[in-house]
């Protein structure tokens, strides 16, 4: 579903969660006037349809030794999904996304230590039409929010 069928409640109710994920509906209801039954649903529609996800976000710097890096990866075209999806189900990363430019995938994972970020970085070069992997490591995260494009949204 684009973004462009939502409505402007749907708008101003994921805005309220994006301020605060754990706000209570009823206290987004009051916010927006309207009952509290009606944010309970749009939020489970919101959800069912994948727009909506509520989940909590770990600070990597305060995690002691734990590191943070970007993985970019190329890899041959007949072997895309099969490498994102294998890429999807290892725990240690946290998003995943194909790109446009001088990378096909994109790949942020948190590890414990220097040595297992080097496991895992020779354990994707190794996965099957994987052409190249280049590595930058995080060293601090200033901001990370999802949010909706632009803010405003002509619908």
């Amino acid at each position: 579903m684009p973004i462009t069928s939502l409505d402007p409640l749907d708008m101003d109710i994921v805005r309220e969660l994006q301020e605060d994920g754990r706000r209570a509906f009823r206290e987004v209801a009051r916010n927006l006037s309207v009952p509290e039954a009606t944010v309970r649903t749009r939020v489970k529609r919101l959800q069912d349809q994948g727009i909506l996800q509520i989940l909590a976000f770990t600070n990597p710097a305060k995690l002691g030794e734990a590191k943070l890096a970007l993985m970019f990866v190329n890899v041959n075209p007949q072997d895309h999904e099969r490498v994102v999806d294998t890429l999807g189900r290892w725990p240690e990363v946290s998003y995943l996304s194909t790109t446009m430019g001088t990378a096909d995938i994109c790949v942020q994972v948190l590890c414990s230590d220097n040595d297992s970020l080097w496991r895992l970085k020779q354990r994707i070069r190794s996965l099957p039409g994987t052409e190249e992997v280049r590595m930058m490591q995080e060293v601090k995260v200033h901001k990370i929010r999802f949010t909706i494009p632009g803010g405003e949204i002509d619908l």
